[in-house]
């Protein structure tokens, strides 16, 4: 799997590098399989759209970021590892950040932690 590298996260020609799967925990495995899967589904498209239309921090928004949060939030183990992405996510369901949303998971999909 390939990593966009942190100094260059937001650019349209980001440098990747090699993620070694075998080197992470089974903590972050899981966590990298929950976003890929909500990365999938049909809310993720829609929150990606309505982000894209500059729709933030609306009530439909909170609802597609409650259902894409929820299944990464249940997959997370409680260790200390996971516990700052696990507070920013919670914190985005409060707020209804999608754009905010979108990147945690983005991230997370690729190395499972912070």
């Amino acid at each position: 799997m390939k990593e966009i590298l942190p100094h260059w996260r937001f650019g349209p020609n980001s440098p990747v590098m090699d993620v070694d799967e075998k080197r992470m925990t089974r903590g972050d495995r899981a966590v990298a399989e929950a976003c890929r899967r909500v990365m999938e589904g049909e809310t993720w498209k829609e929150l990606v759209i309505l982000e894209s239309l500059g729709v933030r921090f609306t009530e439909l928004v909170g609802r597609f970021v409650s259902e894409v949060a929820s299944p990464v939030l249940e997959a997370m183990p409680g260790d200390a590892f996971h516990q700052g992405a696990a507070a920013q996510l919670t914190h985005m369901v409060k707020t209804r950040d999608g754009g905010e949303t979108i990147r945690i998971i983005k991230t997370l999909a690729v190395k499972g932690r912070f």
